[in-house]
């Protein structure tokens, strides 16, 4: 059975790993004879389709690889929760100069403050915009690094995340220690420094890094590279979004029944 030109065309498009031209096909043809379109308009309108659905699936690519915690962006964000947040600050942080800069920046608050939010909405404002994010939480980032020393890959792993555009390791603070781990921290630092930029949050203050880490003569020497350029978000007099956010459990108690 002879095929129509319509129904050729759709599996030549598809032959040509160009399904979402053959699936938008019909809805094009329409809406360019409803609007008298010419050849070279019905035929931009049908390209567009596959551009946008190319990059579409592009974006929910990287999202994916970067490993985000949850859906965290900036359309979901309380921008007048926080009063101790610099809102100008971070809006001008979204347009991204600091990662073309390959600049750090560090979010600083305590638990509760919106800084993994940020962080997250930040990286995926970098997936949109085409670059190659990941996400890390700061005791999963280590316990990686730490199981390479076993068969002597750790240059190769920090060389694959080096290789990124942005960086995120989230939660900085007080984690199950390995005497490795700070060495481990100050090599991915070193190796990032000026390619790749960095963003660094933090509950506690950075004198109790030292602590934290386990050893304060290393621990300075991190503080020194990644204030080096670096931007700073501290949210002081931070509220919760946990606990006083619009979603916090809203806590009863018993009425006093007591004569």
């Amino acid at each position: 059975m002879n095929q129509t030109p319509n129904e050729m065309l759709k599996q030549n498009l598809r032959g040509l790993r160009l399904k979402d031209m053959a699936q938008a096909l019909d809805d094009v043809l329409q809406k360019a004879e409803k609007e008298k379109a010419g050849h070279l308009e019905f035929l931009a309108m049908l390209v567009y389709v596959q551009m946008s659905a190319m990059k579409q699936r592009s974006l929910s690519r990287r999202i994916c690889l970067a490993n985000f915690p949850r859906d965290m962006t900036f359309d979901n964000f309380d921008w007048g929760f926080q009063p101790g947040l610099n809102v100008e600050q971070l809006k001008n942080l979204a347009t991204l100069h600091f990662v073309a800069n390959h600049h750090p920046l560090l979010i600083l608050g305590k638990t509760g403050a919106g800084k993994t939010h940020i962080a997250a909405a930040l990286g995926i404002e970098a997936c949109k915009a085409g670059l190659r994010v990941g996400f890390y939480k700061f005791q999963e980032l280590m316990s990686y690094l730490y199981t390479t020393l076993a068969d002597d890959t750790t240059d190769e792993a920090v060389g694959k995340l080096s290789r990124l555009d942005l960086l995120i390791i989230d939660h900085i603070g007080f984690i199950r220690k390995k005497d490795e781990y700070p060495s481990l921290l100050f090599d991915l630092i070193c190796a990032c420094q000026d390619r790749v930029s960095l963003i660094v949050t933090s509950g506690i203050s950075l004198e109790d890094w030292g602590m934290a880490f386990g050893n304060n003569a290393i621990t300075n020497d991190i503080v020194d590279r990644l204030f080096h350029r670096a931007n700073v978000i501290n949210i002081r007099q931070a509220k919760s979004y946990r606990t006083e956010g619009p979603n916090a459990p809203q806590l009863t108690f018993p009425e006093n029944t007591d004569s």
